[in-house]
């Protein structure tokens, strides 16, 4: 592999010349810097960016900590994340956690340290004083840890309003949704407490099951799904996120039910496993895209040694109708 001392051989100048043009750090004449990159080329030469981030004080690399990289949602917000990284000059480092606290602790040690500029975090399995005392610019998705690290989400509460209205209007009697398991208060359960509180004030039976992130693939839903339907054949609705709304509704048609006069659902997420489906499942669609941008908007701010305007961004939320409701 050539070196920076290959390229200054091969241009006739000297290393340090080299250097200069790699980190744009003092004027190189433009016949030079054009003799030097030529250089490069037909060396196939390959600046090691780490090294140079580091001259520059800055890693160019963004960390995003996720709880599992396979649930729908973050796998599509990743996606996001990336190429709207790409686009200001920064890359992306992924790191998914399986919802495991030592993994997450593992993680945020190595963080700690000057690989990346900044953080955007998804899990929250530590305690609060690991953020709070976290030294890099840090924005936190779906969890408020104090009034000082800025906070980016959906307003779940209208997605739980949303989702309960149109379960009421489908006539649902006994409704099922299945969340996250936390210890901890995430903005995203309260689409489950506005769901029950308004589910509730129309007299209409609501039952919620609690599951880890990286407790359940597919089968998993599905054979969950059966258990659940087949000892509770009253429940006629149901919300959750994509994939297990979808294993729902291929254990009620396994067992019978009709799609929607028998068993309604709604997902909450309206990522693309919705449209994987012989029908459209009605959903709750959260602005993934959005997030992405106003989280890396928010990062940036703070990247600039700047205080965001706010602390907590939240965006709206939309009832996208399908063939899973009436």
């Amino acid at each position: 592999m050539a070196s920076i001392r290959d390229v200054a051989k091969r241009a006739n100048v000297a290393a340090c010349t080299v250097s200069r043009v790699l980190n744009g750090t003092a004027y190189v004449a433009p016949e030079t810097k054009l003799k030097i990159e030529q250089a490069m080329k037909e060396l196939n030469y390959i600046p090691n960016e780490l090294a140079r981030g580091m001259f520059r004080q800055r890693a160019g690399i963004i960390a995003m900590l996720v709880p599992n990289i396979r649930h729908p949602f973050f796998s599509s917000l990743a996606d996001y994340m990336e190429k709207e990284l790409y686009e200001i000059g920064y890359k992306l480092m992924l790191c998914s956690t399986d919802d495991d606290l030592e993994r997450e602790q593992e993680y945020m040690n190595m963080l700690k340290s000057n690989i990346v500029d900044g953080v955007i975090m998804g899990v929250n399995s530590l305690d609060d004083s690991e953020y709070e005392s976290f030294q890099k610019p840090l924005v936190m998705l779906d969890y408020q840890v104090n009034q000082q690290i800025p906070v980016v989400a959906s307003n779940h509460g209208l997605g739980g309003r949303l989702a309960a209205k149109e379960l009421i209007a489908s006539g649902c009697k006994s409704v099922i949704h299945i969340c996250g398991e936390s210890k901890k208060k995430v903005l995203s359960f309260e689409c489950h407490e506005e769901l029950e509180r308004v589910l509730k004030e129309h007299g209409i039976a609501c039952k919620k099951v609690s599951v880890r992130w990286n407790d359940f693939d597919f089968e998993g839903y599905l054979n969950m799904a059966k258990t659940i339907l087949h000892e509770s054949p009253e429940i006629d609705g149901m919300m959750s996120a994509d994939m297990p709304c979808t294993a729902f509704l291929k254990a009620a048609v396994q067992l019978g039910k009709r799609i929607p006069e028998d068993f309604c659902a709604v997902s909450y997420d309206g990522t693309y496993v919705v449209n994987m489906n012989l029908i459209d499942i009605t959903t709750v669609r959260q602005p993934i895209k959005e997030i992405a941008k106003q989280a890396i908007a928010v990062l940036e701010t703070l990247l600039a040694g700047k205080t965001p305007k706010k602390n907590r961004y939240e965006l709206k939320v939309s009832l996208v109708k399908g063939d899973t409701t009436i």
